[in-house]
């Protein structure tokens, strides 16, 4: 068994990066564990890699800076590709995990499923802390669904009207934990019609800081 860590260099940004090599020989290559966390962070947050192969393992990196298509609802991001590679008797094996690196201007969507209760809407979800570590704040909340919402999330509920300023009563909180969204249903909208229906999710745009971790409010 190898353990090593070493500093790895992010677009002139440090994200540390940590590894964990268990390498098993066997006829063939195979990935046999590969974990990359956190999937979502800002620069100099550290990554973690912890991987075990069957056969040599190499570790690639690929930066794709500008890339955003990762349904993060934003273009101001940087994506890390993270490919393990095990090579064994001239055969291969791969994985790859994909690390997004938000810049500050930065302004992902967080959307869920609705159900109908009465004449409202209402979706509900979790972001799980495994994708927004904690040195993602928010700094703002935007309605992304043409409506304005109620939204509960963090302990705190209240209104967040149609346009782009959204409401800053979330600033500070993780990204991370249960969501809750409710709306009413717009004129024209019918449920049951499926020429008329409803949004079949909600949607909130977040605007996001970068924090220290630990520095929760």
């Amino acid at each position: 068994m190898f353990r090593h860590a070493a500093p790895f260099y992010h677009a002139c940004r440090p994200l540390r990066w940590f590894l964990v090599l268990l390498p098993v020989w066997g006829c063939g290559p195979k990935i046999q564990e590969f974990k990359v966390a956190p999937r979502r962070v800002c620069a100099g947050d550290t990554v973690y890699i912890t991987f075990k192969t069957r056969g040599t393992p190499h570790l690639v990196a690929i930066r794709r800076p500008g890339s955003g298509a990762d349904t993060t609802g934003s273009s101001r991001v940087d994506t890390t590709q993270y490919i393990l590679v095990a090579e064994s008797h001239g055969k291969l094996a791969h994985n790859s995990a994909d690390v997004i690196t938000f810049s500050p201007s930065a302004s992902p969507e967080l959307f869920f499923d609705t159900d109908v209760r009465g004449d409202s809407l209402i979706a509900t979800g979790t972001a799980s802390p495994e994708a927004w570590p904690t040195s993602l704040r928010l700094s703002r909340v935007v309605s992304a669904s043409d409506r304005s919402l109620v939204v509960a999330h963090g302990g705190k509920a209240g209104v967040v009207p149609i346009g782009r300023q959204g409401s800053d009563l979330w600033a500070g909180l993780l990204v991370s934990g249960p969501w809750e969204l409710h709306a009413g249903l717009q004129p024209g909208e019918r449920i049951g019609d499926p020429e008329h229906s409803p949004p079949a999710i909600l949607k909130v745009r977040l605007g996001l800081a970068c924090g220290a971790e630990g520095d929760q409010p």
